[in-house]
């Protein structure tokens, strides 16, 4: 039997979450969950997190894995409540200790930097078992450095490297991002076949057309806005767009959070940030 995927939209942050299954054994994995957020009164809640897991409880699933693509800037992760509501355990790239020092300073945290947050790191080529299933884990750099994909039965789940193919490609002005690294993550995805399944962790809508997540390797590489160019070309188009970008509303509040494992109070209740 194949794997199953099912997403769910987060629209506030244009965010798209994904539960992944072996029908088999009914072995889960969970990527890129999202908190809600309240800027009015600066609280987190989880009424998405618990759709997801009413999601996870009706159809019996055994949940194993909690993946983040990367440290997320522009939304709050929900990975560790559904991980305490639900069990599994939270996956991240080994370079997440190379982010964690980076911005300890500049956030100013008192967090340890070796990434013990985090119940378990991962680097390029690492597999973790999934019912009949294993997921490959491809290091892809460039938003940010602790950027991983997914790759599992013909499907990948890029987190912020490749939009749809109308809307380009990631931003890499974060701290320590680096557009030319993005571009050969972005060749090491291309390089899979043709009719991979493609799912992108966000879809901004442009010009106001229906929500779209999905695509493949093969659309993407005749058809993403910014691939079609050379290396240079694409790395200096990267570098002058982020230049005029500003940051992400969130991105005080929501690094710092991810940063430090995304750790949750009583859950029955608002959390104040």
């Amino acid at each position: 039997m194949s794997l199953t995927v099912v997403p769910f939209y987060h629209s506030p942050s244009h965010t798209l979450s994904y539960v992944l299954f072996c029908p088999t054994t009914r072995h889960a994995a969970l990527i890129d969950a999202v908190a809600d957020y309240d800027a009015a009164t600066d609280t987190l809640s989880f009424a998405s997190a618990d759709i997801i897991i009413r999601y996870l409880e009706r159809h019996q699933l055994t949940l194993k894995w909690l993946i983040e693509t990367h440290v997320h800037a522009d939304h709050f992760s929900a990975c560790n409540y559904v991980g305490e509501q639900c069990g599994g355990q939270t996956v991240v790239s080994q370079h997440i200790r190379d982010v964690q020092k980076t911005l300890k300073p500049i956030y100013q945290l008192a967090c340890a930097t070796n990434g013990e947050q985090f119940d378990k790191q991962v680097n390029d080529g690492d597999c973790l078992p999934l019912g009949d299933f294993e997921l490959k884990v491809l290091a892809t750099p460039g938003h940010t450095p602790d950027g991983i994909s997914i790759y599992v039965d013909g499907h990948l789940f890029i987190g912020d490297t490749l939009f749809m193919p109308d809307s380009g490609s990631a931003r890499c002005d974060f701290p320590k991002g680096s557009a030319e690294q993005l571009y050969h993550s972005i060749q090491k995805l291309l390089s899979l076949p043709s009719d991979t399944k493609v799912w992108v962790c966000h879809d901004y809508q442009p010009e106001g057309r229906a929500l779209d997540y999905h695509s493949t390797i093969g659309c993407q590489r005749e058809q993403n806005v910014h691939l079609q160019q050379s290396a240079p070309q694409f790395i200096a188009q990267r570098q002058q767009r982020d230049a005029t970008l500003n940051k992400p509303k969130l991105m005080d509040k929501a690094v710092p959070f991810n940063l430090q494992g995304a750790r949750v109070g009583a859950a029955d209740s608002p959390q104040r940030l």
